[in-house]
């Protein structure tokens, strides 16, 4: 192999991939953007059906004895007191959220310090009337805890009887930085493998099938290039562009959290979540996006040119990404402190895992080794199978 060739191949295969604007756009600007559109969008609806539940708590208080629990709960800031003649329909239709019935001994239970019950009712089907009967379940909370103060003060009993205990909380993080990096462990890893699979994928189809299809290959193996110099010409320039494809949609994620009002800060006019990943860290998550790019490059090379058509070699790559998804959605929600070293033997799940631990600052040089051996193997063994692909006549030449 010449390496002045291969990197001849490489710039003219990577210009004509530059050259489709639409795969550019597709690969490049919309990851970057749609991740900071969508999760403000996410954030601002879950904020405004937050906020108009706050302040317009549509509910119905059925209370004969008008209790002071009644009159507690109806002063409170965003009650709206809806008059109805049939609960269960006005609940089902959205005219009221929820519904409360005190009984008219109420008041009587009370003062004999029995424990008086109350109904509620809702529909746990609806976002809004589970959030109003969070909110009328805190003023039924802070009422009670009203009559047992009194109840204590009433026999000279201190309140403090009820906590004999004072816990103290510390933490190694900023309660934002540890919410965003918990946050990241779950997003990061999980974008950063369906990238690595499915960026690939248009620029491996246009280079082999596509090829193909448009007659330009053929003349291409006439040249002094050697098969071998355009094997890995094509394949840096697949791998190139997976790996720009990953690098847009992760930064699209980093400034989705970083903006404010997006679903990362939980509320509308919330700062935007910080932290922040140890340069080390950065470095290692890097080497393992591009050994992983550059596994499914390869991987998806071969498939590509075996393919007949453009189109053929699209259904033979689209289960990849389907395959992708099972071990990094089988360790989603893995702990990133207690990762069992059996994971990183899995192909993809061990990426997952170890991108889990480097988010979170962890450094287990084993698990690291085991990671970057395993999926070394994996490139050179999509590399050698695309290689035998390649140097068959009759899969080049399949039409």
């Amino acid at each position: 192999m010449n390496n002045n060739v291969i990197f001849l191949v490489f710039r003219k295969e990577l210009m004509d991939i530059f050259r489709d604007k639409k795969a550019l756009i597709s690969s490049i600007v919309i990851p970057l953007v749609i991740f900071p559109l969508l999760f403000m969008v996410m954030g601002k609806g879950i904020s405004k059906t937050s906020k108009s539940v706050e302040d317009n708590l549509k509910i119905a208080i059925v209370d004969e004895s008008s209790s002071k629990m009644g009159q507690f709960i109806k002063s409170q800031k965003g009650i709206n007191l809806v008059e109805t003649s049939n609960v269960e329909e006005d609940i089902k239709s959205g005219k009221l959220l929820m519904a409360l019935e005190i009984p008219s001994n109420f008041e009587s239970t009370i003062s004999k310090e029995d424990v008086a019950k109350i109904i509620i009712t809702y529909d746990n089907s609806s976002q809004q009337s589970q959030m109003a009967l969070g909110k009328i379940q805190g003023y039924i909370d802070m009422y009670s805890k009203e009559i047992v103060a009194n109840r204590l003060e009433a026999r000279g009993i201190k309140q403090d009887v009820l906590t004999p205990i004072n816990v103290e909380i510390n933490t190694f993080e900023k309660e934002s930085e540890g919410f965003s990096k918990f946050m990241l462990s779950l997003l990061l890893p999980l974008l950063l493998v369906m990238y690595s699979v499915s960026g690939p994928i248009a620029p491996a189809t246009d280079l082999g099938a596509g090829e193909k299809e448009r007659g330009t290959l053929e003349p291409l193996l006439t040249t002094k290039a050697s098969r071998m110099s355009l094997l890995w010409g094509k394949f840096l320039a697949i791998t190139v562009m997976g790996l720009m494809t990953t690098i847009a949609s992760l930064a699209g994620v980093i400034i989705a959290m970083k903006q404010s009002g997006g679903i990362m800060a939980g509320k509308a006019n919330a700062a935007p979540t910080s932290f922040s990943i140890e340069p080390k860290a950065l470095i290692l998550i890097g080497i393992v996006a591009i050994l992983t790019t550059m596994v499914f490059g390869a991987l998806e090379l071969s498939i590509s040119i075996y393919a007949r058509s453009f189109k053929e070699a699209q259904t033979y790559l689209a289960p990849l990404t389907i395959m992708a998804i099972i071990p990094a959605y089988a360790t989603y929600m893995l702990d990133a402190k207690s990762i069992e070293s059996v994971y990183f033997h899995i192909p993809l799940a061990n990426s997952v895992c170890l991108l889990k631990e480097l988010i979170m600052g962890i450094y287990n040089y084993n698990h690291i080794m085991i990671t970057l051996v395993w999926t070394i193997t994996y490139i050179l063994a999509s590399l050698l199978f695309a290689r035998f692909m390649f140097s068959r006549e009759e899969v080049v030449f399949r039409a």
